[in-house]
């Protein structure tokens, strides 16, 4: 079925009351469009399934999102090309339809930050001259798998236990002895895998899934979002997002 590119005004006759299932449906649909359209600053001739798939290839969008938007969109397009009478549309969607496309709507226009889904009681940071010893015992006591290192200008770098197990290989290696060693001699093992990006507290959820899911020059994803006031490198991390949050992410914005 054909996508029309232009927004479907909602029927303004008087017998087309708000009220209407079809007047809420294609008010909620057009403000869904509105939000697609400026997201991506697509131009009036980009269509409403263009739009949600590209959002959909960045992340922005959930499979559910996407496939309830291709399924309004085609339901759009019936309301808009049936049949009137006295400026109403004959066929009218269910309640539930409305009801589902309208909570779509709030999730997508009001989206939740991440620092309102998430919490992390304890933040654990290093500085560049912290001691393997201290890093290892954080592991253990922790399980934490991710560790932002600030020196004196700020986010100097992301510890990972990866780095951490190639430099206990390598120490290991020289005289089968652990030697003292502190973070900066960790970091020299660091790989393009080991990246973190830096994002600000007001993130959006699907902003944060989108950064997730952005792979790098070399393919790689990020191991990390560090989320500090303004998303700044000389701001202290409030909350370290990584994988196993997405779950919780995605929880959050599934309607």
């Amino acid at each position: 079925m054909s996508d029309s590119s232009a927004p479907v005004p909602a029927p303004s006759s008087t017998a087309a009351t708000a009220s209407s299932p079809a007047t809420r449906f294609l008010t909620a649909f057009n403000q869904i469009e509105g939000f697609l359209r400026e997201e991506l600053d697509a131009r009036r001739s980009d269509s409403f399934t263009w739009m949600v798939r590209q959002l959909a290839k960045r992340g922005r969008l959930t499979r559910s999102q996407s496939d309830a938007l291709h399924a309004f969109a085609d339901l759009r397009n019936a309301i808009s090309h049936g049949e009137y009478r006295d400026g109403r549309p004959i066929a009218d969607p269910r309640p539930d339809v409305v009801a589902e496309i309208s909570r779509l709507r709030d999730v997508l226009l009001a989206a939740p930050t991440v620092v309102g889904v998430l919490s992390q009681e304890k933040i654990i940071r290093f500085s560049p001259a912290t001691t393997v010893n201290e890093v290892l015992s954080a592991i253990r006591e922790n399980g934490y798998a991710q560790f932002p290192v600030y020196d004196d200008h700020g986010y100097h770098g992301l510890l990972t236990t990866r780095c951490v197990a190639r430099w206990l290989a390598h120490d290991l290696a020289d005289n089968g002895a652990l030697d003292a060693g502190t973070v900066g001699d960790i970091l020299r093992f660091t790989d393009h895998v080991d990246r973190a990006v830096l994002a600000a507290r007001s993130t959006t959820v699907p902003e944060i899934l989108e950064i997730l899911g952005t792979r790098d020059a070399g393919g790689k994803l990020p191991e990390a979002v560090i989320v500090t006031e303004h998303g700044r490198r000389d701001q202290l991390p409030i909350l370290i997002v990584v994988a196993s949050d997405i779950p919780a992410l995605l929880g959050a914005v599934e309607f």
